[in-house]
């Protein structure tokens, strides 16, 4: 049986030191794919881009600044506010950077932990399934 944890969290899409728009991003992980996060950014109800990356980037990035190429992550306080996440997604046109907070996204963390303790994904992953899968091309 997968066992899931999905949150839609507020995000905020930074367009400048003091810009930013609201943008809701879907953060789903799976028992089924121990290491994957995926998340899904909303605009009006609609799906406007997905993203899937490491769950370990994430919860490295609570805590200092983690990641190299397309995805990084890292924590974020201004004076006086809570504190947040920076996630920032690079592609070969463009850079987004967007910022979360950090209590939501340690709450949903946490409930993917209960699921998949960090460190022992291995045991969660059906390697057979999966290759059989990338074998038939259905990945």
């Amino acid at each position: 049986m997968v066992s899931t944890a999905k949150r839609t969290l507020e995000m905020q899409l930074l367009l400048g030191p003091d810009e930013a728009v609201p943008v809701a991003g879907r953060f789903s992980y799976r028992s089924d794919r121990p290491f994957e996060v995926e998340v899904a950014f909303l605009s009006r109800g609609q799906k406007v881009a997905t993203w899937l990356f490491a769950r370990d980037l994430l919860l490295a990035g609570l805590y200092g600044e983690a990641g190299e190429g397309d995805v990084r992550v890292w924590p974020f306080r201004r004076p006086g506010a809570s504190r947040r996440v920076h996630i920032e997604l690079s592609t070969d046109d463009s850079v987004c950077e967007l910022s979360v907070r950090a209590i939501e996204l340690t709450a949903w963390l946490e409930q993917t932990a209960a699921i998949v303790p960090p460190g022992q994904e291995d045991r969660y992953l059906d390697m057979d399934t999966h290759l059989a899968r990338l074998f038939a091309g259905k990945c």
